[in-house]
């Protein structure tokens, strides 16, 4: 077998990796392409801690994985979790052992944090990606997906306001009590909101915005510019893919926008607070690019039973969970869908 070395992921490696992503399209398999340039390192941001491993032969980069170590609320309990992203191989170095080393190094790293469960998100028709998931023995647990919405003509609410330091409070009670019983939330206290917000490109205290009922938030959504990380667009049209995608999303690249965080007291505030992220995304002036909502939710959670009378477009993701503590089981609730484990 040909052997590789593998090291961590420099700032200078950033072109090649760019590359590399370049190189790395899925073709037929998917319907979705994304374009990571001009930063690579961007996508692992958001993270406060994380590692960027490469691999490589003979000087060149042939090689990336990711991975992320995250507090995470599962079953009630608070453990240790670890998120595996960003696996890339370049083409010409293939079923040669490039990403099992990969994800060997990281799973080293995974034993040295003590964490309690592992999991990964896969693009559905991803085909290599998912077999290699399952053959390094982590489980397929839901299938769950990503809503991607156009923006919308609403009337607004009259409530809606943008959202200041002294809230950070009461988003913090808000998502706790929107995802309490939802394995994966990470809890957000009013020191990680500030860290969260000061790390992550494209999101700041000026696009997150709260609903406010008898003058208490009663909702809130963070806007969060995703192109500043990666942009998207549909590079294939299957028929019967093709009457749900959206008019601007039929060609060229759009501008993905996650709700981030979403946190909502009923299933009716999540609905408005969509309807006004979609008025806001709308009413927005700038690049000529076509903005797109998205929306990353587990199928299992009835609060977002609402989206199936939008018109959307979505595509489907594979959550793969590896339990490495004994007690810790998944799939027994729902899920929270982290939009920046995407």
């Amino acid at each position: 077998m040909t052997r590789f070395a593998v090291r961590p992921a420099r700032e200078s490696d950033n072109e090649a990796l760019v590359e590399l992503d370049r190189k790395c399209t899925m073709g037929e398999q998917t319907t979705l392409a994304f374009v990571r340039a001009p930063d690579f390192f961007a996508r692992s941001k958001p993270y406060e801690q994380h590692t960027l491993v490469v691999a490589e032969s003979d000087g060149a980069l042939v090689g990336v994985g990711g991975l992320a170590l995250k507090l995470l609320r599962v079953g009630g309990q608070l453990l240790k979790g670890a998120y595996f992203y960003d696996l890339r191989v370049d083409p010409a170095f293939r079923r040669v052992g490039v990403a099992s080393v990969i994800e060997d190094a990281l799973r080293d790293l995974v034993k040295q944090s003590e964490a309690d469960v592992t999991y990964s998100l896969v693009l559905e028709g991803n085909v290599p990606s998912l077999q290699f998931a399952e053959k390094r023995g982590a489980r397929p647990v839901r299938r769950c997906a990503v809503a991607i919405l156009a923006p919308a003509e609403a009337p607004g609410t009259g409530r809606l306001r943008s959202l200041e330091a002294r809230d950070l409070d009461r988003v913090s009670f808000l998502l706790e009590r929107s995802y309490a019983r939802h394995d994966l939330f990470p809890p957000r206290n009013v020191t990680g909101l500030h860290r969260l917000l000061k790390r992550t490109p494209g999101l700041s205290l000026r696009t997150w915005y709260g609903l406010e009922r008898s003058g208490d938030l009663a909702a809130c959504f963070g806007l969060w510019d995703y192109s500043s990380v990666m942009r998207m667009r549909v590079h294939r049209q299957r028929a019967p893919t093709e009457a749900r995608v959206p008019r601007p999303f039929q060609g060229g690249e759009f501008a993905p926008h996650f709700l981030l965080p979403l946190a909502f007291r009923t299933p009716a505030l999540l609905a408005k607070s969509i309807q006004e992220a979609r008025r806001l995304l709308n009413d927005r002036q700038g690049d000529s690019m076509s903005r797109a909502l998205l929306i990353p939710y587990d199928p299992h959670d009835p609060a977002f039973v609402g989206l199936g009378e939008i018109e959307r477009f979505e595509f489907g993701i594979q959550l793969f969970a590896r339990p490495i503590r004994r007690d810790v089981t998944l799939g027994e609730r729902p899920f929270y869908i982290d939009p920046i484990d995407l």
